[in-house]
């Protein structure tokens, strides 16, 4: 201190503990003191028989060597000054107290004693100085490495290592007032890993979700992940797709269990949409199979499978045995479209009898439903559609597994995420990647799955039911063998009498009639080339066309119906206006007796709303939501793009008419 701030009556308080001085002094000279007892009643000057000498020499050789031991194991932790300087002091008290204690003294004996004692003693001062606070109570795991990564520093206190089906668990205390969260980072992490040569994914922090200042560490000493287990058959044929379903294993070998519907009793939610996130060649066409092969197992299920880019890859006896089985992305759109309706039956079906979600086991419930569509970042694209979906089939007894090889806002919407009820993570670009779908607490707790396809069928897996102190711990599904899987499970279906047909499986659309392909692009007319507006003129085989014209191309002008809609410029509409416009177009085309129209016709809408206002997509989602609904105004025609006026109640439009 300064001494203008002395003369202020300014103060400084100088904590220390000086017990970690004095007692290894004190303990020499206690030593030394009981050593003098001892050759007094059984040593030296006590005149033993030989037999005596022979049991009680044993005797301290046996205690001064338990004492030296329990030194060298306490101190393995510590830094090697501290380790020395307190092997160095054990030893000498112990070599000191049996050489005095049986045989004479002599001042050479007691200076020897003292001068190593002193040396000891001073060494372990000094080494308490300069690396610790006076109380050495930085005690830790990691000796040197705590001295290297900062945040190790603010360990208070570590229990006794415990091993845990194959890991190394140790309880983790920090200071107060430190948080153990501040372990969980990446280079944290990766030093522990480098320290102690295990596998960089192979350490884990878990937090203690009652206090931000205890957790665990964990250390998995080797990759038991490197061989994945071979799949040991279906989970449960012919039982409830209640029970859980072997979906993959943890490091730990202990089984992944995925539990679709929900348990009141147990408090357990329905698992509603399932993300399925990963690189192709990630393992998740084989997991899909396999899942829905489980599911199709199971006597109260019903699975039907999308995959409109390769579905038709797929084994012909999987397809077969599939309840549906969609393979063509305009098929599976409709589907999608007419699950919404679909959700609103199951409701009330399971509504009708009291219950408030699908119950195993209820035989007027109707039977679980799992939606499996793979690729499923073309249909998330109809937005609507799947909010709509994620916000209510947990409770219609329907589970939604999108498999998507990324997650990026364009192809996994905020608003469809906020809706997951649990995750499939497989390999992924980055951990950064990886976040958008997982929970903060499973990243920062260690889980990172940039493996991309290096690992096929490694996951990391948040799922109701499971253990959240489990999520960050890395899994693998089985190895799988797709032949082996859908032969079980056609074997299976044939002993129940459900073997698949030759014909295959039925593709319905839930909640809507069949139709065949259609296109929302209203860009798209079919009739477009037989306009004899639209015919180019011949070419002169003399005068070839330039092949990069200035001259802008003049589109000819289509005819359109009118929709006697009124013009008003500069207006914002809101998407429930523009709706209305929608509707009023549609009833004054129908009373001017025009029965179809197409997302083209409504052109004019452009030069009212605006370009902003109005986009192609919003108006196909639009003539597509007034096909929906128990009183739908439109329903797609058997031409691509083509929308039918439906008159209500199967009659001839007068009521349109009228209303128009």
């Amino acid at each position: 201190m300064r001494a203008g701030d002395l003369r202020r009556g300014a103060t400084h308080e100088v904590k220390g503990n000086p017990a970690p001085y004095v007692i290894p002094p004190a303990a020499a000279v206690v030593n030394l003191i009981l050593a003098g007892v001892l050759s007094r009643l059984w040593g030296a000057y006590a005149n033993p028989s030989v037999w005596q000498v022979a049991w009680r020499a044993a005797l301290v050789l046996a205690c001064s060597t338990a004492i030296v031991w329990c030194t060298y194991a306490v101190g393995r932790p510590r830094q090697l000054p501290l380790r020395a300087a307190s092997l160095l002091m054990s030893t000498a008290a112990c070599a000191g107290l049996f050489v005095l204690t049986f045989s004479r003294w002599s001042f050479d004996k007691i200076m020897t004693y003292l001068l190593i004692m002193v040396t000891a003693s001073i060494m372990l001062a000094v080494t308490k100085l300069l690396h610790g606070r006076g109380d050495d109570a930085r005690a830790n795991l990691f000796g040197d490495l705590g001295e290297r990564v900062k945040e190790l520093q603010d360990i208070g206190k570590t229990g006794k290592p415990k091993v845990l089906d194959g890991r190394v668990v140790t309880h983790t205390e920090m200071r107060h007032g430190a948080d153990f969260g501040s372990l969980a980072t990446r280079e944290v992490r990766t030093a522990i890993a480098s320290a102690l040569d295990v596998p960089p994914g192979g350490v884990r922090m878990v937090r203690n979700h009652n206090t931000p200042r205890v957790g665990r560490i964990e250390v998995s000493p080797v990759d038991m992940l490197e061989h994945p287990p071979i799949w040991p058959g279906l989970s449960a044929p012919g039982g409830s797709i209640a029970d859980p379903i072997r979906l993959a294993v943890y490091q730990t070998g202990s089984i992944v269990p995925l539990i679709l519907p929900g348990d009141p009793d147990a408090e357990r939610n329905a698992m509603g949409v399932l993300i399925l996130l990963g690189q192709s060649g990630s393992g998740k066409t084989a997991l899909q199979v396999m899942l829905a092969s489980e599911a199709r197992s199971r006597h109260d299920a019903e699975v039907v499978y999308i995959d409109g880019r390769k579905g038709l890859q797929l084994p012909k006896a999987f397809r077969d045995a599939m309840h549906v089985m969609i393979h063509d992305p305009a098929e599976g759109e409709r589907y999608l479209d007419g699950l919404v309706l679909d959700v609103a039956r199951r409701a009330a079906q399971i509504g009708g009898h009291g219950h408030d979600q699908w119950i195993a086991g209820c035989t007027k419930c109707p039977k679980f439903k799992l939606v499996i569509v793979d690729e499923a970042s073309k249909f998330i694209e109809a937005e609507d559609t799947m909010v709509e979906l994620a916000e209510s089939v947990r409770s219609a007894g329907i589970a939604l597994l999108l498999g998507q090889q990324r997650a990026t806002g364009d192809r996994l919407p905020t608003s469809v995420r906020s809706t997951i009820g649990g995750v499939l993570c497989m390999g992924v670009r980055d951990v950064g990647e990886a976040a958008r779908v997982l929970s903060e607490e499973t990243i920062e707790a260690g889980a990172d799955p940039s493996w991309r396809n290096r690992k096929p069928g490694a996951l990391y897996a948040e799922l109701p039911g499971t253990d959240p102190d489990d999520w960050s711990l890395p899994g693998r599904t089985y190895k799988i063998d797709r032949d082996e899987v859908v032969a079980e499970l056609v074997s299976y279906l044939a002993s129940i009498g459900e073997a698949p047909s030759a014909g295959g499986p039925v593709s319905p659309v839930a909640g809507a009639p069949a139709a065949s392909i259609r296109d929302d692009d209203e860009d798209y007319d079919p009739d477009a080339d037989k306009d004899v507006e639209c015919t180019p003129p011949p070419v002169d085989p003399d005068c070839p066309p330039d092949e990069d014209p200035h001259e802008p191309i003049t589109v000819p002008r289509r005819p359109r119906i009118p929709l006697d809609l009124e013009a008003a410029g500069g207006r914002r509409y809101s998407p429930v206006e523009i709706r209305g416009m929608v509707r009023d177009g549609i009833l004054t085309a129908y009373g001017n007796g025009v029965r179809t129209v197409r997302p083209s016709n409504f052109a004019p809408l452009l030069e009212i709303v605006g370009e902003e206002g109005l986009k192609p997509p919003t108006l196909s989602k639009i003539l597509g939501e007034f096909c929906q609904g128990p009183h739908p105004l439109l329903h797609r025609s058997n031409d691509r793009g083509v929308y039918e006026i439906v008159p209500p109640d199967g009659g001839d439009g007068e009521p349109l008419a009228r209303a128009a």
